[in-house]
């Protein structure tokens, strides 16, 4: 299903890659951190990993790192931030991704066509990563709390193998789409998402777009 307009730019979602690769083990011959990165480590994704909630989270510099850098180029192009969201509120939202993409270990290569939730569905006969009313509960979350613990959980089950530009994009989106809802249901981020669960799971026969509203709306 197309992705539609996103959030994020590719300046935004080239950072977001950047962001995370800092947090990751360094290997022979890997290029140098750009300075702005150089203090993340691993020791930095454990931290974000441990942080159990947005307070602790946005008491973190890395998640304020990624949230300056996210903001000072939203307001270069007028983006969806600086017009809409108020400075605190935004930062807030980056944090609850960052909690997300530090647990992310694989950025997802050879997957990068397909999102979170079509690797939750299933292929073929196979049973799906994530069960139908699981999935069901991830959709309906709303509270930061909840959030945090459906989205973490969603990237275990995926193998912590996911396209981390993507994926952030989309759980901003998700919670834009909660201060303000779209004017149609189709254009929402956890609409495409059931629709591409769905689709994985009937192997990719004609989506149930009614349906898929209905389970939003309730």
């Amino acid at each position: 299903m197309s992705l539609g307009k996103s959030v994020l730019d590719e300046a935004q979602r080239a950072f977001v890659r950047d962001w995370w690769k800092a947090l990751q083990p360094r290997k022979l011959g890997d290029p140098p951190l750009s300075p702005e990165l150089a203090g993340l480590d691993r020791g930095t994704r454990a931290e974000l990993r441990r942080a159990a909630d947005a307070d602790a989270l946005l008491m973190l510099s890395s998640t304020h790192l990624l949230a300056d850098r996210l903001l000072a180029l939203d307001a270069k192009r007028s983006g969806p931030f600086s017009r809409t969201s108020k400075d605190d509120s935004a930062h807030l939202k980056i944090a609850l991704v960052a909690g997300v993409l530090a647990h992310v270990r694989d950025h997802g290569a050879g997957r990068k066509s397909a999102g979170l939730a079509r690797q939750l569905g299933r292929a073929s006969n196979d049973p799906p990563l994530m069960s139908e009313l699981r999935f069901k509960r991830l959709l309906k979350a709303k509270e930061e709390a909840d959030l945090l613990r459906q989205w973490r959980r969603a990237v275990a089950l995926a193998g912590n193998e996911v396209d981390v530009a993507q994926l952030a994009a989309d759980l901003l989106d998700w919670q834009i789409e909660l201060d303000a809802p779209p004017v149609r249901a189709t254009d929402g981020v956890r609409f495409r998402w059931a629709n591409d669960y769905y689709l994985t799971t009937r192997e990719q026969t004609a989506a149930s777009g009614p349906a898929a509203i209905e389970e939003l709306s309730e």
